[in-house]
């Protein structure tokens, strides 16, 4: 009995590294970031350049043409409605200095070579209006590639994200259920870079884990892995051409590595890794119910920096009383656009409902150094950590900074559970 257990745990392991070694047919590839979320994640590799343009677009057929050119002119128009929108509501807020970036904006969409290149890649190259977008942003991207101007790189931002507006309009579903029909497991999300409307588009999508080609610790992609949870790698170069849909993907947001494909050995280390980290957040959180008392026997209040909802719901649930400090420009820095006073209300009067007990304090925005805000724009400096940030660039705009403040006010007392106690803190004080 005890040898025919022993071949059939032997039979089973071999069946397993069988498995891995099929699904690692393409070489193993290690690349290296920087770990902006703490923590491994292993899954199936999910692709957002394949939302974009899909894979391998097939060419059209002669009678789909017309229909495509349409669906393309009805995309820029609402593409159009969109910035006009953002053109008024930053107008509002910051005026027109700040603005003018959606000005700028709507010049690149009605740009009439622009729009005549994506019109002969449909009539004459039969490509699909997202293929044809695509092949835009690439020739763009060539082009400023070698470029040090920072005013050029800028305007590549903008060509960027007017097409992707484009795109988006033009994609027939949206990303949350893009991979759910085929696939409910979670997914490690593979990016160029996570930009808002991606951040707005996964919703409640069960994401592993997330590793981009672009950005560091205070970019998009980081900042929805840590409210998440998610282990998380960024500024990893040229890992978007390496991965393809249903890779196997290792994420170490402890030591910023990522593994494609990885063998079988290495994919057995990173899942007992994966079971340890949990372990340890499982030990970590084994007191929380007990009172936060010092060895003499003085009281002390928990209290957790938070940077959204999630954040503060995760914090509550391992036993913190409160909010030490809420950092509102999260709120603004995953924000297609500056939030309005009723958005800003929703978001504060969630995050104290869901803060316990005793004290909540709100920082108001605090920008400027490595967190920039494409709408409101900013100043060449040579220390920018020092300079034009936080509370003066509030002093500058200041509907913009009474708008925070007032839905601040209007969320602390609109609280009709238990009393709790609201701060305001203000960023930057000199």
């Amino acid at each position: 009995m005890a040898k025919s257990r022993k071949h059939r745990s032997t039979t089973k392991k071999s069946s397993e590294r069988d498995r891995a070694q099929s699904a690692t047919k393409r070489p193993s590839v290690v690349r290296n970031g920087v770990a902006v979320s703490p923590g491994v994640a292993i899954g199936k590799a999910y692709c957002i350049r394949d939302i974009f343009v899909g894979t391998e677009p097939r060419p059209l057929a002669d009678a789909d043409v017309l229909g495509e050119l349409d669906r393309y002119e009805a995309a820029r128009t609402k593409a159009a409605e969109d910035i006009q929108l953002l053109y008024k509501k930053v107008f509002d807020q910051l005026g027109e200095q700040q603005a003018s970036i959606f000005l700028a904006h709507e010049a690149i969409l009605h740009d009439p070579a622009l729009t005549a290149k994506v019109r002969a890649w449909i009539v004459d190259s039969k490509l699909p209006a997202q293929a044809a977008l695509l092949r835009l942003l690439n020739e763009y991207t060539e082009l400023f590639a070698f470029t040090s101007d920072e005013f050029l790189k800028e305007r590549l931002a903008d060509i960027r994200d007017v097409i992707i507006r484009i795109s988006g309009h033009l994609a027939e579903k949206p990303l949350e259920q893009a991979a759910t029909e085929e696939d409910a497991e979670p997914c490690i999300l593979i990016a160029g870079e996570l930009i808002p409307s991606h951040v707005f588009s996964l919703g409640d999508r069960a994401v592993a884990g997330i590793v981009t080609a672009a950005g560091g610790r205070t970019s998009h992609a980081a900042i929805l892995a840590r409210s998440r949870g998610i282990p998380a790698v960024s500024g990893v170069e040229g890992v978007v051409p390496l991965v393809a849909n249903g890779d196997v993907v290792v994420v170490d947001g402890r030591e910023g590595h990522v593994i494609i494909n990885p063998d079988y050995e290495t994919l057995t280390a990173y899942r007992k890794l994966r079971r340890e980290f949990a372990d340890l957040k499982e030990a970590l959180a084994e007191n929380r119910d007990q009172p936060a008392v010092s060895a003499d026997g003085e009281s002390v209040q928990l209290l957790a920096n938070i940077s959204g909802l999630a954040d503060a719901k995760t914090s509550a649930r391992m036993g913190a009383t409160g909010v030490g400090l809420f950092r509102t420009e999260y709120l603004f820095l995953t924000h297609h656009d500056v939030p309005d006073e009723d958005e800003q209300f929703a978001a504060y009067r969630d995050i104290i409902a869901a803060s316990p007990r005793r004290t909540i304090t709100i920082r108001t925005l605090d920008v400027g150094g490595d967190k920039q805000i494409a709408y409101i724009g900013g100043t060449r400096e040579a220390n920018p950590f020092m300079g034009w940030r936080s509370v003066r660039l509030s002093f500058e705009h200041p509907q913009f900074f009474l708008t925070q403040i007032r839905a601040i006010l209007r969320a602390s007392a609109d609280d009709g559970g238990p009393k709790k106690h609201v701060r305001l803190m203000f960023p930057m004080v000199t």
